[in-house]
């Protein structure tokens, strides 16, 4: 079987769709958990979390050292939840925070715009025109919020494996369409499978500690494990080599070895100009 992502806008029939496929095929199903989860591991509040994450992007803001923080540790959350294969996720962003990783099924629900509204004039007590215009603001949000933080349009189809327009399709029909596909040979969860999604979430996990860690917090770092080995590739997010007392790479090194789970590491810093090695 496999972990099914849904992205959907608001009001679009997500949550119902994600409870249809968990109870279907008897996988969890999460969506804020993990939120509260990643705020739990940093000891901050959720609300703060949630906010430093889906704020938009200013005229002169950057992705800052807290937002991506607070970003690697929603992606570790979540991969803790996906070691074991089974899991239908609808919460943020999670077809992106799962980039690369095996056994991942990426949906995209769409409804017609007036089925949406009226859900929101049935949720919320709005009007007409004021549930078009919240759905339209929270819809360019998250447009926005995809493109400053992952550089791709959030709508673009070519970011899933499956489209489903609930114009003409049900719940229960989207429900079955997916639960035969998740059947297929393609999604068989195997041991090769697992492991590699054990390894994703231990490299998170690196990235994590990683990006806490107040000396190493201004290197961009790209993180690969396999059964225990790890290895470090760490950039600044200037392009420059950061050389500093600690960042020569045995810091990193200290700080990898100790999160759970790893058992060597290799770092390598890389700039323009120079790069570093160390073990």
């Amino acid at each position: 079987m496999a972990i099914i992502t849904i992205s959907r806008g608001s009001m679009s029939g997500g949550e119902a769709f994600a409870n249809c496929l968990a109870t279907t095929l008897g996988y969890p199903v999460l969506a804020r958990e993990v939120l509260v989860e990643a705020a739990a591991r940093l000891g901050v509040p959720e609300e703060l979390l949630r906010k430093k994450i889906q704020s938009g992007a200013g005229l002169f803001e950057r992705l800052t050292k807290d937002r991506r923080i607070y970003l690697v540790a929603l992606q570790s959350a979540l991969a803790d939840q996906c070691t074991s294969g089974n899991l239908v996720y609808h919460g943020n962003a999670g077809h992106f925070l799962l980039r690369g990783v095996p056994n991942v099924l990426k949906v995209r629900l769409i409804a017609p715009l007036a089925m949406r509204i009226r859900a929101v004039m049935a949720r919320q007590g709005l009007d007409f025109k004021a549930a078009r215009d919240c759905i339209r603001y929270v819809d360019q949000a998250r447009i926005e919020w995809t493109k400053f933080v992952y550089g791709v349009d959030w709508r673009d189809p070519r970011n899933y494996d499956l489209v489903i327009n609930l114009r003409n399709v049900s719940i229960e029909t989207a429900c079955r369409m997916v639960s035969g596909a998740v059947s297929l040979p393609a999604y068989v969860n195997t041991e090769q499978v697992r492991k590699k999604l054990s390894d994703f979430a231990l490299a998170c996990r690196v990235k994590v500690a990683l990006a806490a860690n107040a000396e190493s917090a201004p290197i961009k770092f790209d993180v690969q494990a396999d059964t225990g080995k790890v290895e470090v590739l760490g950039e600044s997010a200037r392009g420059v080599l950061v050389r500093r007392a600690g960042l020569e790479g045995k810091n990193v090194v200290l700080t990898a070895k100790t999160v759970k789970g790893v058992k060597e590491v290799t770092v390598r810093f890389r700039g323009p100009r120079d790069s570093t090695r160390a073990q």
